[in-house]
């Protein structure tokens, strides 16, 4: 998919670490993460992205001084949010959100790799040919031959 998004920073393997994440997704338009994710009910801000060196934590992107504009998570249930006390949600999608992110794309439950390739893949030529963030994954979703618990949070 990086190839789709001319001058796209990839970081694999090793050199995927929490703070490096933070670092190229700082600024950017568009972030995509494909890794484990697990939301964490007890403390929806514990949600974690499994990467190299450790979680990133829905607290983490707290630190980004100018969030990425659009979001994709391309794992499983970190579009879950859970609503607490003053009906507020809480979760990886809102942290995001309240970062400055616009839009977040994320599923909001198990994901197995090859559907999530397709859908994501589908997506990104989409957004490629111009469509908004919310049309793209309609367009991937409708298209595809795989079910798909992706949602588009914000302004998609």
């Amino acid at each position: 998919m990086a190839s789709l998004h001319p001058g796209a920073v990839v970081l694999t393997g090793a050199e995927a670490t929490p703070a490096a994440t933070l670092a190229a997704m700082a600024g950017g338009g568009l972030a995509h993460v494909a890794a484990h994710g697990q939301h964490q009910t007890e403390n929806p801000l514990f949600s974690t992205l499994e990467l190299a060196g450790g979680p990133l934590l829905g607290y983490d992107v707290q630190e980004l001084r100018t969030a990425p504009r659009t979001v994709v998570l391309s794992c499983c249930d970190l579009g879950l949010t859970d609503v607490r006390h003053g009906d507020e949600a809480l979760g990886m999608p809102t942290a995001l959100l309240a970062a400055g992110t616009a839009t977040v794309v994320a599923s909001v439950s198990r994901v197995a790799d090859e559907a999530a390739m397709e859908i994501m893949a589908a997506y990104h030529r989409a957004v490629v040919a111009g469509r908004l963030p919310a049309a793209a994954l309609a367009e991937a979703v409708r298209g595809g031959n795989q079910p798909s618990s992706f949602v588009c949070f914000g302004a998609g």
